[in-house]
């Protein structure tokens, strides 16, 4: 029952997030719900693709970046540092890293890059600047979001809204829409991401004559 409570708190906190599916921009400077594309070729860069951008954001990961979600083991809200990453579950002091925290597996050297790099491809990220707006001024906190999903995708402009949803209804999805002219497919979940959705996901994707999209290469800083 107590895991009930807490489950149910959950969706309500990360719900909040987002005033739609994909978010909107808020005056402390968080983003849209977006999702990790890659991990930059610099040091601490990350690309993280963003509706209404139409390459992915390149913003940065520091020593004083707070990583925010869910720990998967005791299902309490977790905040860490990267240097943390590594350590006992900061929350329970469970015997798993922040890091398998976070994705709900072991990650075996235990870094934020890893971490992020073990996530289903697609699952939610909210990304916090130091400066709002900006990017470039770097991650003040970035809040994995387990209940939203955003995908650069290509030849779902067809698709009327309750074909959309039927796509997304296999893997929980509660609502979807295309952004960006349907260059990005957002979608809110009534149960956490998870490896086997993201591949049926896919599948139900290209079962609609669509794919996986590859946004447009980053702007170069």
């Amino acid at each position: 029952m107590k895991r009930n409570i807490k489950s149910g708190l959950i969706a309500v906190v990360l719900a909040a997030l987002c005033a739609s599916v994909a978010g909107t921009v808020r005056a402390d400077g968080a983003a849209p719900t977006g999702s990790l594309w890659q991990i930059g070729k610099d040091a601490g860069k990350v690309e993280i693709v963003l509706p209404g951008q139409a390459a992915p954001v390149v913003t940065s990961v520091t020593d004083s970046t707070i990583f925010a979600g869910i720990c998967l083991d005791c299902m309490l809200p977790l905040e860490f540092k990267p240097a943390q990453s590594g350590k006992n579950c900061a929350v329970c002091g469970c015997a798993v890293s922040n890091a398998a925290c976070i994705v709900g597996k072991a990650v075996k050297d235990g870094t934020w890059q890893s971490m992020l790099k073990m996530l289903p491809h697609g699952v939610g990220l909210v990304p916090t600047y130091v400066e709002a707006g900006k990017p470039e001024s770097g991650l003040k906190k970035l809040v994995v979001n387990l209940r939203a999903v955003v995908l650069p995708v290509s030849g779902l402009d067809g698709q009327t809204p309750d074909q959309l949803l039927g796509l997304v209804k296999a893997i929980g999805g509660t609502k979807t829409e295309l952004l960006d002219g349907g260059k990005v497919l957002a979608i809110a979940l009534k149960g956490d991401y998870t490896f086997d959705k993201a591949t049926k996901l896919e599948k139900a994707i290209v079962g609609a004559s669509g794919k996986i999209g590859v946004p447009e290469a980053p702007k170069a800083q």
